[in-house]
């Protein structure tokens, strides 16, 4: 059986784990990168709208902060924004010391890359230097768990599914940066292997998670009958004008006036759209009235005006919109440094929750992957060099291969796992979605549980691709479970998190972050108050 001995496992190839790869590096650290994918290839990153938003060009740093902090409701972590706002400026310069090419506006800095990944620049930039560094990476590769000793990470088991074999890496720190759980929702815009793993890892490690409940939906996601689901260029909705079947503009019947809608009030917007589905009405973008200037003003716009206006029909009919699943504020509870509450287990990007509260303002997730990448790798980089081999860990890790190899043993069951996945994509979009009651919340737990009990142990796993499948929605059960819970307990509309039955938000009782842990075979849920400031 194999087993890899590296200073440093980064498990994510996305822009978070890329970053703090090669700050790993920097500080001397040998640094092996493991992921689903090839490095930077298929991530969040890869097929973002490559947008970063930061104090430059006539936004300062203190609106940079009171937009961040009004975004998130007032239950972001103070420290947190202002470390983004206050370094994102200087991780993007160093971008384009490293090779990357942009363009800068006002409070933006945008990757000349072309829809639908126009984050293609970026994840390649990283890539080629991460790997220029001396970077070593692993593909196609699922992490199934962390190995700890007396409360230390001593390393991880994993699973090579072109391979179709159990590997162990041997590590004196892992950085968990393999981003959040977008796609286990049945609408959304995240590559289809974005499954939660990370929030499941670190929760099986013992870490406590926050803010699971709040999910980001992102309002512009096109939906033509027939056509591939993708987003829809941002400032579109700002440029082209928003209506229901009926004629009516969205934007005013909702009384939705920040703006940029499809960045500063993707919450509210989505919650619209939703609305109006609900009761039966469609919701169109209409581009017909874009003039020639409009089109060029912006290189994601310009991007997207061939595809958008002769492929899609857009120059002679309104598009079809509809909201998708886009971002986790959740995850795992970590310091400024990214050091989370096991030692040597650190975790940066969509992993991580506490920067952005009830809800991210648009272009502050590729901010957050670079500078909290940065500083996890280095804290990680700089502590490995001072820490000896752990004892023992060699045969602990076979032992942990012993089992994996016992668990998953070919099985001829006769329920694809794929199926599986998609009925707890159902629930969640109807449930644990935009809009939210206690009875349907409720519902949906139920179900997950039955889920668990019969459907899970019918699984297919006659071949490595359905074995990853399988691991997949173990995992899947247990975040969407995490972010069900979490819903279920805030009894208040906050931000994304919108409750039928608790139609506003109570700052007097629900000011403050849910957390919760791995408790024997269950999870404990613990609601902590923002501390009362006193004038």
């Amino acid at each position: 059986m194999e087993i890899i001995k590296t200073d440093i496992l980064v498990i994510g190839g996305g822009g978070a784990g890329m970053r703090a790869a090669l700050a790993a590096r920097e500080k001397g650290a040998e640094v092996l990168l493991v992921s689903k994918t090839p490095m930077g290839k298929s991530t969040c990153t890869y097929l973002s709208a490559g947008a970063f938003t930061l104090a430059v060009g006539g936004l300062s740093t203190e609106a940079h902060l009171a937009l961040t902090l009004q975004t998130g409701k007032g239950v972001n972590v103070n420290e947190l924004v202002e470390i983004l706002v206050n370094e994102t400026p200087e991780r993007v310069r160093e971008l384009e010391q490293f090779g990357l090419v942009g363009e800068w506006q006002k409070g933006r800095y945008r990757c000349l890359g072309r829809p639908t990944a126009a984050g293609a620049p970026l994840a390649n930039i990283l890539a080629e230097t991460a790997m220029k560094q001396g970077v070593s990476s692993l593909p196609w590769v699922i992490v199934t768990e962390l190995v700890t000793e007396s409360g230390k990470i001593v390393g991880a088991v994993g699973f090579d599914f072109r391979k179709g074999k159990a590997i162990a890496f041997l590590s004196k720190a892992v950085i968990l940066a393999s981003g959040g759980g977008g796609a286990l929702y049945l609408r959304h815009d995240n590559p289809v292997r974005a499954t939660g793993d990370g929030y499941a890892l670190a929760f099986h490690a013992g870490c406590p998670l926050r803010d699971m409940e709040f999910v980001q939906f992102i309002p512009v996601g096109l939906a033509e009958p027939g056509k591939p689901a993708l987003l829809i260029a941002p400032p579109l909705a700002d440029m082209g004008r928003i209506t229901n079947s009926l004629g009516e503009d969205i934007l005013k019947k909702y009384q939705i006036t920040e703006k940029p809608v499809a960045v500063r009030s993707r919450d509210s917007f989505s919650l619209a759209i939703f609305k109006e589905e609900m009761e039966g009405r469609e919701v169109f973008i209409d581009l017909r009235s874009l003039s020639e200037k409009d089109w060029l003003q912006n290189s994601l716009v310009r991007a997207q005006r061939d595809m958008l206006m002769k492929y899609l029909a857009g120059s002679v009919k309104p598009l079809r919109i509809y909201p998708m699943c886009h971002f986790f504020m959740g995850g795992v509870s970590t310091d400024q440094d990214g050091r989370t509450g096991v030692v040597g287990l650190y975790a940066a990007g969509e992993t991580v929750g506490g920067l952005h509260g009830a809800n991210r303002m648009g272009g502050n997730a590729l901010s957050e992957t670079q500078v909290f990448g940065y500083r996890a790798g280095k804290t990680a980089g700089a502590w490995v060099i001072e820490q000896d081999w752990a004892k023992g860990a060699h045969d602990l890790l076979n032992g942990r291969l012993n089992s994996f190899q016992k668990k998953w043993v070919p099985s001829a069951a006769d329920l694809p796992p794929r199926l599986i996945r998609k009925k707890i994509g159902e629930i969640l979009w109807r449930e644990g979605g935009i809009l939210r009651e206690e009875s349907g919340l409720s519902s949906a737990l139920g179900a997950l549980k039955r889920m668990k009990q019969e459907d899970l142990p019918r699984a297919k796993t006659e071949s490595p691709k359905e074995i990853l499948e399988k691991m997949e929605v173990e995992n899947a059960l247990l975040v969407a479970e995490m972010v069900l819970q979490s819903a279920l307990m805030r009894e208040e509309s906050r931000g994304v998190h919108f409750r039928k039955d608790f139609p506003h938000p109570d700052d007097q009782k629900w000011k403050g972050n849910i957390f919760l842990r791995k408790r024997g075979e269950g999870m404990k849920l613990e609601f902590r108050p923002l501390p009362k400031i006193i004038s």
